[in-house]
């Protein structure tokens, strides 16, 4: 993940834009593989928030850069270590060579960048391998294997991607609109 400060305006983007990859199956082959690698030509997602709080001045944009990445981990069974030195610097300026051979070149605008890795979330938030939508939803049975809203603890609650019912904004919305019900309908002990 990319988040960028821009300077000028960068004439037709929305607020959500994606360039595609032309080969989904080398993308995912890249992130699943028992030998995970940094995706060489990603599909890259950017959010524009035209929000003023955002940015210094109406010259300028913010940037939030999303790419899917193989999870954190010691380099074996489908991770990568993030935290090897130079690896983030290395992707993030080859995710940026990709958007500009796609057309949009935004590198010479750049004011500052930061970066966040698999590595970063994971440290920051808890999420296992940095996954930024919770555990994994593969199978059949995976949605009854998120832990419930309410837990076993008196006044402890579980909101987020990980919890009932499962990860992205709108469930993880659902998730606090779910605990928010419990709260306000809990009997004082």
């Amino acid at each position: 993940m990319l988040l960028l400060a821009v300077n000028g305006r960068t004439p037709g983007l929305q607020h959500h834009n994606v360039w595609f990859t032309e080969n989904y199956d080398a993308e995912f082959n890249s992130i699943f593989s028992r030998q995970a690698v940094p995706v060489n030509d990603p599909t890259i997602y950017v959010c524009l928030p035209d929000d003023p709080l955002m940015r210094p001045d109406n010259d300028h944009e913010s940037w939030f850069v999303l790419v899917n990445a193989p999870r954190h981990g010691d380099g074996t069974n489908s991770t990568i270590n993030w935290d090897e030195p130079g690896l983030a610097e290395h992707y993030a300026d080859r995710v940026l060579a990709v958007l500009a051979r796609r057309g949009m070149d935004v590198r010479p605008r750049i004011r500052w960048r930061e970066i966040r890795t698999p590595a970063d979330l994971e440290r920051g938030v808890r999420a296992p391998g940095g996954a930024i939508y919770g555990t994994s939803s593969n199978g059949a049975r995976a949605a009854f294997t998120r832990p419930a809203n309410e837990s076993p603890f008196n006044g402890l609650y579980l909101v987020g991607g990980s919890s009932h019912p499962g990860g992205g904004l709108p469930l993880v919305g659902m998730s606090a609109e779910i605990v928010a019900n419990l709260i306000n309908s809990a009997k004082p002990r």
